[in-house]
């Protein structure tokens, strides 16, 4: 038997996050709300900024009330 290789162009698996998903999550640290990059699922991420944050897949960054965002996460995700 021959071993024919198969080229594909469809993208089957990546490691990395989707930089095209939807907007960042939101984490918190203490009172001070964070962006983290999509995908997430609850529990703990490291935010944008480098911060260990608990996180809830739920809530988004974009849309959220909180009183105090971290300025550095502000820069990056905006």
């Amino acid at each position: 038997m021959t071993a024919v290789p198969l080229a594909s162009g469809a993208h089957v698996a990546s490691i990395g996050r989707d930089p095209r998903a939807a907007g960042p999550a939101l984490g918190r640290s203490d009172d001070v709300a964070h962006a983290v990059a999509r995908p997430v699922v609850d529990g703990l991420d490291s935010a944008v900024c480098g911060q260990l944050v608990t996180v809830t897949a739920a809530e988004d960054w974009g849309t959220s009330q909180a009183p105090t965002r971290c300025a550095e996460c502000a820069r990056i995700a905006g």
